[in-house]
């Protein structure tokens, strides 16, 4: 099976693969993987659901939400093409501990978690990738969490907008991330109104625009002086 993204962790040919091995095929669990595509809105799984699978994303963005013992539903992550796998969390558990939903269109490669786990234990390239992707969905975890922790608003917006982007992605150009000022919100703690008021003082500034359900950033340079809370920053966004 020919792997659809590079960057994959089960590709054969990513990063810390393919070097010293010929590869029968370009993807590591060529066996038990399905491109699937879900529309916006969509439910990927649902919390609780019996797990099943794990998802790589190769194009679009799901939102992460978890749904509280009151009811409530929090957002607790997003995952994009190259950041996260989704449902990884269910290889170590017999249901979803937590929903995914489709952020806008998405085409995935669908594996399914038995299938896999038998790779871990007969592949070490397999296995490396996988703790390699928990590494990352780790990492992902105290991002969040740091964003939420910093010290005002805009730093706490400014910190969590970075996060959606991928790395290599922190240029001159414009991006658009589609996310809601109710959903940073919601993940950040924030009222919305909070919200409303720091970003409309960034559009100001020529930081941001901000059209109705989504986020499209002119200056990521500025975002990343006001997620760190630099004095320059502050008086640009005050």
């Amino acid at each position: 099976m020919k792997c659809i993204k590079t960057k994959c962790p089960f590709n054969a040919h990513s990063a810390g693969g393919g070097r010293n091995r010929s590869f029968p095929s370009d993807c590591l669990v060529s066996d038990s993987v399905k491109e699937v595509a879900f529309s916006k809105g969509d439910f990927m799984f649902s919390q609780d659901q019996p797990s099943c699978c794990v998802y790589v994303l190769t194009d679009g963005v799901a939102k992460i939400v978890s749904v509280t013992p009151d009811g409530r539903e929090q957002i607790v992550g997003f995952a994009s093409p190259e950041k996260l796998m989704v449902g990884l969390q269910s290889l170590s558990n017999d249901s979803y501990t937590e929903s995914a939903v489709a952020e806008t269109n998405i085409t995935a490669c669908k594996i399914r978690k038995r299938s896999l786990l038998s790779a871990v234990t007969s592949d070490a390239h397999v296995a490396l990738r996988l703790i390699d992707a928990m590494n990352a969905q780790l990492a992902m975890s105290r991002a969040m969490i740091r964003a939420g922790e910093h010290g005002s608003a805009p730093a706490k917006i400014a910190a969590f907008l970075l996060l959606l982007l991928p790395t290599d992605k922190h240029d001159d150009r414009r991006h658009v991330l589609p996310v809601s000022r109710s959903e940073i919100a919601n993940t950040l703690g924030l009222s919305e109104e909070t919200v409303c008021r720091q970003m409309a003082k960034m559009k100001r500034c020529g930081i941001l625009y901000a059209p109705r359900g989504g986020i499209e950033v002119y200056d990521w340079a500025q975002l990343n002086a006001i997620a760190n809370e630099t004095a320059s920053a502050s008086e640009r966004a005050a």
